[in-house]
């Protein structure tokens, strides 16, 4: 019951921690993309976790993703090329899946391999949950990209089909090198 306990607490926290890291992620590259820090916030707290744009040319409000197009027209204005836009938002999964890296590495590292295992594979199904219950359903439903992973699919169809196939793919080798050490 406590080992229980212990893995029941850390999905949990492991799941706030890796949305955090994505969340920084998209914030670091979006940066480096050319997006001023003072047109971006970091919103943990909200539902969905996000960073949130400022319309410095309508009425200097925050915009949250959930108003895809006025978000996506704030983000043409200061990253009007298709590779920022791509750095933007695969900035959340770089981040992610090198802490994720860390983490495990750290946790087998110290004999901990069953908290490893745990992070690995809580990240993949995550991953998969997120791309198949929300990302694909939302995008169908719309007719237009929704989430990170078919943002960069419309932005650049082979190289978003890579970094989604290298989501998944570096996930597994996680999970084996917690396994096997």
């Amino acid at each position: 019951m406590e080992l229980f306990l212990k893995i029941f607490v850390g999905n949990i926290v492991l799941l706030f921690v890796l949305i955090s890291v994505h969340e920084c992620g998209h914030w670091v590259f979006g940066r480096l993309a050319g997006l001023p820090a003072r047109c971006m916030r970091i919103r943990l707290l909200t539902f969905p976790q996000q960073v949130q744009l400022r319309d410095e040319q309508k009425d200097n409000a925050w915009v949250s993703v959930s108003d895809f197009d006025r978000y996506w027209s704030i983000l043409a204005v200061s990253v009007p090329s298709t590779r920022g836009k791509f750095l933007y938002v695969v900035g959340g999964f770089v981040f992610e899946t090198a802490f994720l890296a860390v983490l495990c590495a750290v946790l087998v590292f110290q004999q901990q391999r069953l908290y490893a295992l745990v992070a690995a594979g809580v990240s993949l199904l995550m991953y998969a949950i997120y791309v198949f219950a929300m990302d694909l359903p939302q995008s169908k439903a719309r007719g237009k990209p929704w989430g990170d992973t078919t943002i960069l699919v419309h932005l650049a169809r082979g190289p978003g089909l890579t970094v989604a196939s290298l989501m998944v793919l570096s996930r597994l080798l996680l999970l084996l090198f917690a396994w096997k050490g």
